[in-house]
């Protein structure tokens, strides 16, 4: 162990009280505060440790939920990207000469949930996606392009959950902009939408995918994008026609999550929608071709072995990178 690594290791201890930690906790945390001067770290790493859903990304060794916590906390301004953070990682952990340790793939969710825990207190799943769709979208949008939101949000939440096994039980569903935005109520409209879809999510080879999406430029009469006064079309992907490794991921999340199917377009789901676009091809337009529309409940194929190879979190990988292993708890 170097110098630097045992005094991580050692401040860990003093914050959390313990000595036991993975190294795929350890790694991902060094690699969070290496931007940080060493003199700041036990401030940082006791805000980290002394949230449940950071804290617990923390203890998974997980670079996307580790940047999702902390963009959601409240009380730190640090700008943390999964790709940076995974980066960071790599360089380390190769500079060390060791092993790229990656945390076991959480279980997909069996069911939805009927109720979550939202900073306004506990509401119905399908009340929270219509008040989603509410803080997220005009009430003057096509039905087709709130169907496709609703579907969108309803994934969104509940990968997350799936994620951060806390969020929506014990620590409350954040709501704004590096979430997603709930409003304090619903009109009929995004009542309807949520009703029509209740249950759907999007899935990706059985597994919820992360489902970003973004307001986007706005879009010209004939279709193309335009004008960007929220400056988030540069995270929006065009997947229309592409399945499996040709479809493009976004910069929002790590990009080599296997979740990471892209980004929506709220403003080109409304110009798709009113050109005649179902929901349904609004999805496939932004996040693949290949992407399930259905409810989580239905019964699931049988697993291709062969699949575990083309997912980097299943198997021990020898990458250009260097050694990347599984850790199992």
């Amino acid at each position: 162990m170097d110098e630097q690594r045992w005094r991580y290791v050692s401040m860990l201890t003093s914050i959390t009280g313990s000595d036991r930690f993975g190294i795929a906790e350890i790694q991902t945390g060094e690699a969070l505060v290496s931007p940080i001067p060493e003199i700041e770290w036990s401030r940082v790493l006791r805000s980290l440790y002394g949230d449940r859903l950071s804290a617990q990304a923390l203890q998974w060794g997980d670079e996307e939920a580790t940047a999702e916590a902390v963009r959601w906390h409240r009380w730190t301004s640090m700008a943390v990207w999964p790709d940076a953070l995974w980066t960071q990682k790599v360089s380390t952990a190769n500079r060390r000469d060791e092993p790229i340790w990656l945390p076991p793939v959480r279980p997909e969710l069996a069911r939805l949930p009927d109720e979550i825990f939202t900073r306004e207190g506990w509401v119905t799943l399908e009340e929270y996606v219509a008040r989603v769709c509410t803080g997220e979208m005009r009430p003057d949008m096509h039905p087709e392009a709130i169907a496709a939101q609703a579907i969108a949000a309803r994934t969104y939440v509940a990968r997350a959950m799936r994620d951060h096994p806390a969020l929506g039980k014990m620590a409350p569903i954040p709501t704004g902009p590096k979430f997603q935005t709930m409003a304090k109520g619903s009109n009929e409209l995004f009542r309807q939408a949520a009703q029509r879809t209740r249950g759907l999510v999007i899935l990706h080879q059985g597994r919820l995918i992360l489902a970003n999406y973004v307001a986007g430029a706005l879009w010209t009469p004939d279709g193309l994008p335009d004008r960007d006064p929220t400056f988030t079309e540069k995270w929006v992907t065009y997947n229309a026609g592409k399945r499996g490794r040709d479809v493009r991921p976004t910069g929002l999340s790590l990009r080599t999550h296997s979740g990471n199917r892209g980004c929506m377009s709220q403003n080109g789901a409304a110009w798709l929608a009113e050109n005649g676009y179902s929901y349904e091809a609004i999805l496939r337009f932004f996040y693949g071709d290949d992407i399930e529309i259905r409810t989580l409940d239905k019964p699931k194929e049988t697993p291709d072995p062969l699949k575990a190879f083309s997912n980097p979190i299943g198997a021990i990988i020898i990458a250009a990178t260097g050694l990347i292993l599984t850790e199992g708890f």
